[in-house]
Order: C-alpha cells, then structure tokens, then sequence
C-alpha cells in the first residue's frame, strides 16, 4: 500500500515536471521568435536609418547641384543677354566720345566766354537806345543847320567853331551807328551760341551730362571729365538686352551713344574763335568812352 502510494506519488511529481519542462521549453521558444522578430526590427530600422541618411546626402548633393545649375543658368543668361560684349562695346564708345569731348572743350569755353560779352554788350545796347532817345534825329537836323549857315550867322547865334561844334554832335550818330554795328556783332555771335546749345541739347536728350553747373557757369574739364567716365563707367556695368536679341534690340540698346560719338566729334562744323568776340569787344568799348552832348 505504501509502495503503491510512494509510486503513485512519484509519477505524479515526474508529470508535473514534465509539464513545467515542457511550458518553458514552449516559452524559450516564444521568446526565441521574439528575439528573431526584435532582431529584425532592429535591422529594419538601421536599414531605415541608412536609407533616410542616404537620402538626406542624395539631397544635399541634389541642392549643390541645383545651385551649380543655377549659376551656370546666370552665366549662360548672361551670354544670351551679351551683358559683357555690349558692356565692353559701350565703354570703347564712352572712351572715344571722352577723346572727342577733350578735343572740342576749347571751342565749348570759346562758346561760354562770348555768351559773357553778349550778355554786357546787350545790357549796353539797351542802355545807349535810352540815352539816344531822340537825338539822333535832333543831331542830324542841326548837322545840316550849322553847315547852311554862313560865319555871319553863326556868330549872331555865338557859334565861334562850327567845325568843333559839328565834331561834338556827330558823337550822336557815332555812337548809333556803333550801337547798331554791336548789335549785328552780338546776333551774329548769338546764332553761333544758339547753333551749339541747340546740338548740345539734342546730345544732352540722347543721354550725354550738361556741362553747365549753376548761373550758366561751365563746369572745369576734369570736373566733365569725370562726370562722363562715372557715367560710362555705369552704363558699362549695366544689365544687358533680353535674350537672344534681335537686330532692333541691340541697335536700340547703342543708338543713342553712337549718335553722341558721332555728333561731337562734328559738334562745330568751324571751331570758333575769338575775332568776332575781339571785334564787338572793341565796338562795346568805343561806345562806353562816348560822351554825348545836350542838343
């Protein structure tokens, strides 16, 4: 009986040992399959992570090449707007329209100096027309008296030099005539002034700076001289035409230097000089050392 029971008992331990063997061995298992599957969620995401570091470099790589693509885009844009050859072209006619500027300022100096004296002669003209008044008329009638009267008559009227006397009122129409003569001076020098401010003004509207600073004063040469390179030096550096111009484009874009080039080299058909400023000069003179008489 105590056999049977020790054996009973023993077989029932041995099954129960069997079954725990047997449910561990089941959850090693279960924890090997798990161990698996972490392992490749693992590997996933490291396969991941590389994948998401190769894209991070591929776009990296993909913006430095859009850039390079960019800037070789602006070149090319460049080239087809021929930024650089009309840039270039541009600064050739600027230095060349310098050269010419240089050459004919004498002659624009010529031009401001007569606009002076046309200026005091006119102021002149105007005062001499007051002082005249009716006197020239007034001389002439008492020229042709004293000369039809004989000495008798003239004594009567205590004339003692007719000759002298006639001297003195012929400074009357004198200065007229010197008046008229200046006058016809200063139109003539006018219409040369008026000839050069009227091309100048055309050269001024196709884009060449005024050599005029305050009150009609001329500005120095180095001072227009460097005005004119800071400008040439501007528009050489400025943006180009659209692209892939046409003929109409490029001729628009370098119309208006070339007629400047071409219009100031023939900006005086004759160079002005001095013998018509020397000759009114001398008429203004002779005019203001004359003395009228009282008629």
């Amino acid at each position: 009986m105590l056999v049977t029971s020790i054996v009973t008992g023993t077989s029932t331990s041995t099954r129960t040992s069997i079954k725990k063997m047997s449910e561990l061995v089941k959850a090693m298992e279960e924890m090997s399959i798990q161990a698996t599957e972490l392992k490749k969620l693992r590997e996933k995401v490291s396969s991941l992570e590389i994948d998401c570091k190769l894209a991070q470099i591929q776009q990296k790589e993909e913006v430095k090449k859009n850039r390079r693509m960019g800037e070789i885009i602006k070149v090319l844009e460049k080239d087809l707007t021929l930024q650089k050859p009309l840039g270039d072209m541009k600064e050739i006619i600027w230095s060349s329209i310098i050269d010419s500027i240089n050459d004919v300022w004498p002659s624009i100096q010529v031009i401001f100096e007569q606009t002076k004296l046309v200026k005091v002669a006119i102021e002149a003209i105007h005062k001499t027309l007051e002082e005249l008044g009716d006197k020239p008329e007034e001389a002439n009638q008492l020229i042709e008296f004293l000369n039809s009267r004989n000495k008798y008559q003239l004594d009567e009227l205590e004339i003692e030099d007719r000759i002298g006397t006639i001297i003195e009122i012929k400074k009357v129409p004198t200065k007229r005539n010197l008046m008229l003569n200046l006058e016809k001076r200063c139109q003539s020098i006018q219409t040369d002034i008026d000839i050069f401010m009227t091309k100048f003004g055309i050269l001024r509207g196709k884009g060449l700076p005024s050599p005029i600073v305050i009150h009609d004063k001329l500005m120095t040469q180095d001072d227009y001289i460097e005005r004119l390179n800071k400008l040439a030096t501007s528009q050489a550096s400025t943006l180009g035409v659209k692209a892939l111009p046409t003929r109409k484009v490029l001729y628009d874009s370098l119309e208006n230097i070339f007629f400047i080039e071409h219009e100031v080299k023939h900006l005086f058909v004759n160079r002005p000089n001095f013998s018509k400023y020397t000759e009114a000069d001398e008429i203004y003179r002779k005019i203001i050392r004359i003395k009228l008489p009282e008629i």
